[in-house]
C-alpha cells in the first residue's frame, strides 16, 4: 500500500463507487469524452476489481451499480458495504485500485445526500413565459461584460433551453444591474433564435458562419462589437447555471492586487438530465439563490480550462483574444488560458460551477486526438483585427457540423 494513500474508509469507499459510476454511466462519457478516455485504464481496473472481489456481497452490489448506475440506492449500498468491510485484507486491492484511479482520472462524481431521480423536464416554451428580469438601464456604463457564444441546430432543444436558463440566472444577480451587461453571440448560417433570445439579453449579435462552430471567434466578436468600456470580460458557456452572487463575487476579485484574470472553479459539475431540470426550476422558477449541492448528481471534470473565465479586457486584446483558427470543440480554451497565464497573473478559485446537460459536443479524430490537435499551442499571432463579424460570411455549408 502506498504510504500516502488515505486511511479513511469513507474516502476510499467513495473512490471505489465513484469510479464504478464513471465507467458505467453514459453521462460520464458525454460530460468529457477526452477526459473519460484518458481515465479508462484506471477506472476500468476498479470495475474489474469489484467484479473479482472475494466478498460475494461486494460483487453482487457492485454488479447492481454497474448495471444501473443512475439509482442512488445502488451507489449508497455498495459504499456502505465497503466502509463496513474496510478493515478486511480482501478489501485492500479494491481500495488500492480506486486510489490509483483518483490520482489519475480527471472525472470525479458527486451525489448529494438529498438527491432523488424525480424531476419534471423543463422546456424552452416554459422558460419563454417567465419574466425576463431587469434589463440594462438607459445610460449605464457597465465595467463588466459577459459574452455567451451560442449555437443550437436541434430545433430549440437542450442548448436553447440551457441558454434561456443561463440568461434568466444572469438577470437575477446581487450585483448592481447598471454595472454589468450580457451579450449573446449566435453563430450559425442564420439567426435562428434571435426572437427567442433577444428579450433575455442586453445585446444580441449574429455572427454568420455556416460550417463548424468557432467559439474563439464568437467570443472575440462579442467583445469587439459590444459598446461600453468593458473593463472586465467574462467568457461564459451557455450551459452554465449561475448562482445569485456569481457576478458580484467574481467582479470583486479584481480589486485584489496582482489579478489579471481567474477561473472560478477547480471542478466543473456536469449535471445529469433530472438534476439539470431540478436545478433550473430551483434557481430560475423558484428563484433560489443557488441550486444546492445536497440535491445534485454530477460528473465533475477536474481542472478543465474553459466554461467560465474572467479576464481584464486590456490583456485579452493584448494577446489577440482567443485563437480563431480553432474549429469545433477541443483545445481552444487550453490555448487561451496558457497564453493569458503567460501574459498576466491568472488564478483559480474553488466555486461550484454547474453545467447543464446537453447533447455531446467534443469531437475526436480517428487517432483519438481532439479535432484541433494540429494547431501548434501558443502560436496565435493574428495579422488582422480579431472579432470581425463578416470573417466567415461566405463560408460554404457543405460538411458542416454543430
Amino acid at each position: 500500500m502506498a504510504q500516502l494513500r488515505p486511511s479513511d474508509p469513507e474516502v476510499l469507499a467513495t473512490a471505489v463507487v465513484d469510479s464504478v459510476v464513471v465507467v458505467s454511466d453514459p453521462d460520464a462519457r458525454r460530460s468529457g469524452l477526452f477526459y473519460w478516455e484518458m481515465a479508462r485504464p484506471w477506472t476500468e481496473a476498479v470495475v474489474e476489481a469489484v467484479r473479482k472481489a472475494e466478498n460475494s456481497e461486494i460483487r453482487s452490489l457492485g454488479e447492481r451499480l454497474i448495471d444501473d448506475p443512475g439509482t442512488p440506492d445502488h451507489y449508497r449500498r455498495l459504499r456502505a458495504a465497503l466502509v463496513e468491510q474496510a478493515a478486511l485484507p480482501s478489501t485492500a486491492p479494491l481500495f488500492d485500485a480506486a486510489w490509483e484511479a483518483e490520482c489519475n482520472s480527471r472525472i470525479g462524481f458527486h451525489l448529494g445526500e438529498r438527491h432523488t431521480r424525480d424531476a419534471e423536464p423543463v422546456s424552452v416554451e416554459e422558460l419563454r413565459t417567465l419574466p425576463p428580469g431587469p434589463a440594462l438601464p438607459p445610460g449605464a456604463d457597465p465595467e463588466v461584460l459577459i459574452v455567451v457564444p451560442f449555437r443550437d441546430r436541434d430545433t430549440g432543444g437542450a442548448r436553447l433551453r440551457n441558454l434561456l436558463a443561463c440568461l434568466l440566472a444572469l438577470r437575477d444577480q446581487s450585483f448592481p444591474r447598471d454595472r454589468y451587461q450580457v451579450t449573446v453571440v449566435e453563430s450559425d448560417d442564420s439567426p435562428r433564435w434571435r426572437e427567442v433570445i433577444t428579450p433575455f439579453t442586453d445585446h444580441y449579435l449574429f455572427a454568420p458562419k455556416a460550417g463548424m462552430f468557432n467559439k474563439s471567434w464568437a467570443v472575440n466578436t462579442g467583445l469587439v462589437n459590444t459598446p461600453g468600456r468593458n473593463e472586465v470580460l467574462c467568457i461564459l458557456d451557455a450551459d452554465v447555471l449561475a448562482d445569485r452572487d456569481f457576478v458580484a463575487r467574481n467582479a470583486e476579485r479584481f480589486r485584489s492586487p496582482g489579478v489579471g484574470g481567474h477561473m472560478t472553479y477547480r471542478k466543473m459539475s456536469c449535471l445529469d438530465g433530472p438534476t439539470t431540470a431540478w436545478a433550473i426550476r430551483e434557481r430560475v422558477q423558484r428563484r433560489g439563490t443557488e441550486a444546492g449541492a445536497d440535491r445534485l448528481r454530477a460528473f465533475q471534470l477536474r481542472r478543465p480550462p474553459g466554461c467560465c473565465l474572467w479576464v481584464r479586457t486590456g490583456t485579452f486584446r493584448r494577446i489577440g483574444g482567443m485563437d480563431e483558427r480553432y474549429e469545433g470543440w477541443g483545445g481552444e480554451d487550453n490555448d487561451f488560458v496558457y497564453r493569458f497565464d503567460i501574459a498576466a497573473p491568472f488564478f483559480n478559485h474553488d466555486d461550484w460551477m454547474l453545467h447543464m446537460q446537453h447533447p455531446p459536443a467534443s469531437l475526436l479524430r480517428a487517432d483519438g486526438e481532439l479535432v484541433n490537435a494540429h494547431i501548434p499551442p501558443l502560436s496565435w499571432q493574428p495579422e488582422e483585427p480579431i472579432g470581425q463579424l463578416d470573417r466567415f460570411a461566405t463560408e460554404p455549408a457543405a460538411g458542416s457540423r454543430p
